[in-house]
């Protein structure tokens, strides 16, 4: 029987199924996966070619796929340390800020841990009177 000639249509195929077979995080890691080599798949699926985009997204949603699924255990689960591995490589980077502490508050801001210390400690130097009034603040903000 002569072998299967390695066709755009052929590779795209293999590379949908790898990709729900494996879940891999990265293009490289699907085409380790692979019937073809690397060589014949970029010979064959050009960067920017409909065929690559649909491997692309395919990627993409997988990697979501499995980033939810992880992040729905982390709310249950005891030990959270390697459900957190799997969502720094499969999360999205909201999900990667998340963890790193690092979150994208609007487009011009960040926030990371070292800055929330240092307002903890000028909040701590506020009077009663002070304190009282932005707790109020933070509720006003908080129900709307």
């Amino acid at each position: 029987m002569k072998p299967e000639k390695f066709t755009k249509k052929v590779i795209l195929e293999d590379a949908l199924e790898k990709i729900e077979d494996f879940s891999p995080s990265t293009l490289t890691e699907l085409i380790s996966f692979m019937n073809c080599c690397e060589k014949t798949f970029y010979n064959k699926i050009k960067v920017g070619s409909e065929e690559y985009e649909i491997i692309q997204e395919k990627l993409r949603a997988k990697k979501f796929e499995v980033a939810n699924i992880a992040k729905n255990k982390l709310i249950t689960s005891n030990n959270p340390t390697a459900l957190i591995s799997i969502i720094k490589i499969y999360g999205s980077e909201e999900d990667k800020q998340a963890l790193n502490q690092n979150i994208n508050v609007n487009a011009n801001t960040t926030v990371n841990y070292e800055d929330v210390k240092k307002l903890e400690v000028n909040i701590n130097k506020l009077t009663i009177e002070e304190q009282r009034m932005l707790n109020a603040l933070l509720d006003k903000i908080k129900d709307e």
